[in-house]
């Protein structure tokens, strides 16, 4: 996603967490006629899957740089410190 593509990935497990279904890729079950829809969804439709890969690496910065993770770290760090102090 952070390289500007959509993810077709199982419905199960770490993608569910990183992966909005149908606006950053496809969450699908493992089979092979699942998987092979949603390839031919985008070969289908290029503009949908360009929209889906911009999306995607939006997302990503979003949510998963080291900006992000740093600014959360942050905030539970000082959160910790409160609650001693109180």
């Amino acid at each position: 996603m952070a390289a500007y593509k959509l993810v077709i990935a199982c419905n199960s497990g770490g993608p569910v967490e990183s992966i909005k279904n149908g606006v950053t890729g496809f969450l699908s079950s493992p089979t092979p006629q699942e998987f092979s829809s949603a390839m031919a969804n985008l070969i289908n439709d290029p503009q949908e899957a360009e929209k889906m890969g911009n999306e995607a690496r939006r997302h990503v910065v979003e949510s998963f740089s080291t900006k992000t993770f740093g600014k959360r770290l942050n905030r539970y760090l000082v959160d910790i410190y409160r609650g001693k102090e109180d």
